[in-house]
């Protein structure tokens, strides 16, 4: 979490030199920890490795050089620098993705419907999309405009993020500078979120933040309609800052964590050694016996067996005559194999990811499942309090005070197994209670069946006829 400038620092500097202040904000930022660290993430999500793609190989090669003077050609044995194979794995975005989507997938569930929908349209989906954007960078913030929930990242790119000032006492944000930049020569802009409203900046040609012209509101505004058009008639704001900050965990970090890091270097490292392995097997090299030439005179012998495929064996009578003999490489991978196979092991470990090699076959109960799916739902745990502090500041900002949010995860299931559960309990549970615990009926159905069923049953009932008297008995009822 950055403190290099806090809130209280802001609170105390002067109003004419604020703009300074903050220019000097995003730029402390974007050479911070926390934003280095950003970048690398975001690096790794997208499948890349920073530490494999500078890796190169030195390649023996014969320069000639000239002498300007005589005109004589000189022979030179140097190394070059060549691209071996950079294989990149993708264990981090497949492992974010797995978290995020088990825990976020079915949205959040309200007891109050109707709060619900105060969250505004498409509110599930923002939260997935912040919920990745924690998982990655170790903080999303969630702002609230109005009447919809918008996501801003805290490291976009190397040119674009968001820093919040905390609270030196309670720790908590009380300011948000969000800034962007498409390209390193064109303007910086900057947006200020603050508890009396928001503001935005852009630097003029001297480099220095001035304020865009009519930049400056209320985070709610209230308009009237008439013949005229629509018109501003007041504004007013939140009782605290509407962007909030969702944590990927108890300890704020990415989940790229240096034990995750290391063991992903290194498994890229090996894949890609053993490819520039594989393409050196590929290719024949040569012993030459009683050879006596040079360095020079070898490059020239290789260079004419690859162009004619033959060479000149011409023998001084000596019983010594120089031979070439092709040979191949054979590539160990024995070790590699199970180097992989353990870092892979591990990783998955290190995450508490569920991997599905451990779910072999279609016939496994759900006990087995659960024991495979412990340490993602252990992790998915964790990950809830955050997502469940989220929400509820949020509904807080709309006025409303809850602790029943809940979230639905994704589920694993053997249903062959959970039938015929159900139909062994029949005798003890209700048709209502049955529906809904079937994995095979979704829950917004089961009051359409039962409404079904309850049709057809009345629609099946035998008619009660009445007897060929019963108007006389009638009758007689009515006397008596």
């Amino acid at each position: 979490m950055y403190t290099d400038v806090t809130y209280q620092d802001w609170e105390l500097t002067p109003e004419h030199e604020r703009l300074e202040l903050l220019l000097d904000i995003i730029r402390q930022y974007k050479s911070s920890p926390e934003f280095r660290q950003g970048i690398v993430a975001n690096q790794y999500f997208r499948s890349e490795n920073p530490v494999v793609a500078g890796k190169y190989l030195l390649r023996p090669t014969v320069v000639e050089i000239r002498d300007e003077g005589t005109g004589k050609v000189k022979k030179t044995n140097r190394t070059e620098r060549i691209d071996g194979n950079r294989v990149f794995s993708s264990f981090f975005s497949r492992f974010v993705i797995q978290q995020n989507q088990f825990l976020l997938a079915n949205g959040v569930t309200l007891k109050d419907e109707a709060i619900k929908k105060r969250l505004g349209i498409g509110f599930d989906k923002t939260l997935e999309r912040l919920g990745e954007k924690a998982l990655v960078h170790g903080v999303a913030w969630g702002f609230w405009n109005v009447d919809h929930l918008e996501v801003i990242e805290a490291v976009k790119d190397k040119l674009s993020g968001a820093v919040a000032l905390v609270d030196e006492r309670t720790s908590e944000p009380k300011l948000l500078v969000q800034f962007w930049q498409v390209g390193r020569k064109r303007p910086l802009y900057a947006r200020l979120y603050a508890l009396d409203g928001v503001v935005e900046y852009m630097t003029n040609k001297d480099g220095k933040l001035v304020e865009i012209a009519k930049s400056r509101r209320a985070y709610v505004q209230h308009t009237s309609t008439d013949m005229l058009g629509t018109q501003i008639i007041g504004e007013s704001n939140y009782s605290s800052l509407p962007v909030i900050p969702l944590w990927a965990s108890e300890e704020k970090r990415s989940e790229l964590t240096p034990a995750i890091k290391s063991k992903i270097d290194l498994y890229d490292r090996i894949l890609s050694d053993f490819g520039d392995n594989l393409d050196r097997a590929c290719d024949v090299y040569w012993v030459l016996n009683n050879f006596g030439g040079t360095m020079s005179d070898i490059a020239e012998t290789l260079a004419a067996i690859e162009k004619l495929k033959a060479v000149a064996n011409i023998s001084d009578g000596t019983g010594s005559a120089s031979t070439a003999e092709p040979h191949t490489i054979e590539v160990p991978y024995a070790a590699r194999q199970a180097a992989l196979e353990i870092l892979q092991k591990q990783l998955y470990s290190d995450y508490m990811a569920l991997s599905m090699d451990e779910l072999t076959g279609g016939s496994l109960t759900n006990v087995a499942i659960e024991t495979a799916m412990l340490n993602l739902n252990l992790k998915a745990d964790r990950y809830e309090w955050q997502c469940f502090a989220f929400v509820q500041k949020v509904l807080r900002l709309l006025g409303v005070d809850t602790e029943e949010i809940t979230f639905k995860r994704q589920e694993l299931v053997n249903r062959s197994e959970i039938v015929n559960d159900l139909s062994l309990m029949r005798d003890y549970i209700d048709q209502e209670t049955a529906l809904k615990k079937n994995p095979y009926i979704m829950q917004e159905e089961v009051q359409d069946i039962l409404e079904r069923l309850a049709a057809e049953s009345m629609s099946a009932a035998p008619e009660v006829k009445k007897p060929e008297n019963a108007d006389e008995l009638d009758e007689e009822e009515d006397d008596a």
